[in-house]
């Protein structure tokens, strides 16, 4: 497996960037100041400690987000009034402060009555790790600014500003340690409503910026975009470096901030550990991976590293009243889908205010767990092969959004297949039943096969090449589960 920032990593970033929800920084491509910082991260980017970060993210492949602050205890619902009822910007239920345009003052008298008792960092990654997730992150503080971290830098912390008065990012790192589970953080590094984090929106955008929505116009802190990064977000980031043991760092919401604090944040994460990977969200294409959007798949392989990130409903905070949970076969395709095109999968979830998993989520995860059990061959530590999927099924994910309303049908067929490789195996992963047993996979027909098994089965099947296409007979005993994974080892060329 190649492991290294080229040219086609940059570009990646940059199309991934071109095609997500907005511009990512203000930094001007070719210009003196973003050449010498490129020439000063590549090396940084490229180094060995980084290549071993990348090595722990591919064999991770998927993983369990979690969005939890203050917003979790309004669950969407402020003064009686929905999301979706009035407001500005986005629905989600972690956007409640600036959707509701709640003041500073107000919105932070939450933190008086955020105490959630419920919570148990060990009962958490014990549902990550039968859902069969590696790695683990969670937002240690979002844009409403408050941070579940004991932090020296800002007391509105859930350890100095709330009746909770506990390290909740110490806690889970601990769980996860002892699990065998990796652990890593999300920070809005670049949105921050209560101190004056406005993605660099006033200072260094346009006139008239097209992200507006997503500053504090409604109360605004006295604070420069620039002392917001020097006194808050990029000392929290050291905190965070220095004082956690972290798989990958999150960072979000770039917009417009200039290419000087996005590699200043990288650099300060790479000098406590260069084992951390940083998402391509800390701006000015200084990250480590790829994200292809909220809620999207990708429609094409790609090699580099990265990962989509979606949620279990349709909001990644806790949202009280929305039910649309992705059921076992539906998260599994987004695996299946997103690992068979060479990213990873983050897949959220948004506790309740007392740190409660939604229980309908919660089982769904487990489910796909059980199937993880027999076939996560098929998809931890995998490559994409030189095709993704094979089949009549031809889903779009372009958002959440686009999923609420879509409506989609995860009703696969018999001749879907998603395929992975890994050394001398090729993976055929099926999310369907064949009426007989004899199944037919055009795409295997040229390669030097030796032998086939079913994951969780000790026995070879037999098979024969056709001019269709390689047809395999499935065994008369197929346990009860979704689908199927099957192990092609092929000959050395």
């Amino acid at each position: 497996m190649k492991l290294s920032i080229t040219l086609t990593t940059f570009f990646f970033f940059l199309h991934f960037s071109l095609s997500a929800t907005g511009p990512w920084g203000s930094g001007v491509p070719g210009s003196p100041e973003m050449l010498e910082l490129e020439a000063k991260w590549r090396p940084m980017a490229s180094s060995p400690g980084k290549m071993r970060g990348h090595q722990r993210f591919n064999e991770h492949k998927y993983g369990m987000f979690i969005h939890w602050g203050l917003y979790s205890q309004l669950g969407g619902i402020y003064k009686g009034k929905k999301m979706e009822e009035g407001g500005i910007g986005p629905r989600v239920a972690e956007w409640i402060m600036r959707n509701k345009e709640i003041p500073r003052a107000e919105y932070a008298k939450l933190a008086e009555t955020f105490n959630p008792t419920g919570f148990n960092a060990q009962e958490w990654v014990a549902v990550a790790k039968a859902a069969g997730m590696k790695y683990m992150v969670i937002t240690s503080k979002h844009h409403d600014g408050f941070a579940l971290f004991d932090s020296e830098v800002s007391n509105f912390n859930a350890v100095d500003g709330s009746p909770f008065g506990r390290d909740i990012i110490r806690e889970l790192e601990t769980a996860c340690k002892n699990a065998g589970i990796a652990f890593g953080v999300y920070y809005s590094h670049a949105l921050d409503w209560r101190d004056g984090g406005d993605s660099g929106i006033k200072d260094y955008g346009p006139e008239k910026p097209k992200k507006k929505v997503f500053a504090n116009y409604f109360d605004p802190a006295p604070i420069k975009f620039d002392d917001y990064i020097a006194n808050k977000a990029l000392p929290q980031v050291k905190e965070l470096v220095n004082n956690y043991e972290l798989c990958e760092i999150w960072l979000d919401t770039p917009i417009y901030i200039p290419a000087r604090h996005s590699f200043a944040f990288y650099q300060t994460i790479y000098d406590a550990n260069p084992e951390i990977l940083v998402n391509q969200r800390i701006g000015n294409h200084f990250g480590d991976f790829g994200i292809p959007g909220d809620n999207v798949i990708p429609d094409q392989i790609n090699k580099d590293a990265w990962e989509c990130v979606a949620t279990t409903n349709n909001s990644w905070g806790y949202k009280s009243y929305d039910d649309d949970w992705k059921k076992p076969i539906e998260i599994l395709y987004w695996l299946i889908a997103n690992v068979s095109k060479g990213g990873n999968l983050l897949l959220n979830v948004g506790p309740d205010g007392m740190g409660i998993m939604p229980p309908q989520a919660v089982a769904n995860l487990r489910t796909v767990g059980e199937w993880l059990d027999v076939n996560g061959e098929a998809i931890y530590g995998t490559q994409p092969w030189r095709i993704d999927h094979e089949g009549n099924s031809a889903l779009k994910m372009g958002g959440t959004e686009h999923r609420r309303k879509a409506k989609l049908d995860f009703n696969f067929g018999s001749d879907d297949f998603w395929f992975t490789t890994k050394g001398d195996k090729l993976y055929a992963i099926a999310l369907a039943r064949p009426e007989g047993r004899k199944i037919l996979i055009k795409s295997l027909n040229d390669e030097p096969i030796r032998k086939i098994r079913m994951l969780g089965q000790r026995l070879y099947l037999n098979w024969k090449k056709t001019d269709a296409g390689v047809e395999i007979e499935l065994p008369a005993f197929l346990a009860a589960g979704v689908g199927y994974a099957l192990e092609v080892s092929l000959a050395d060329d």
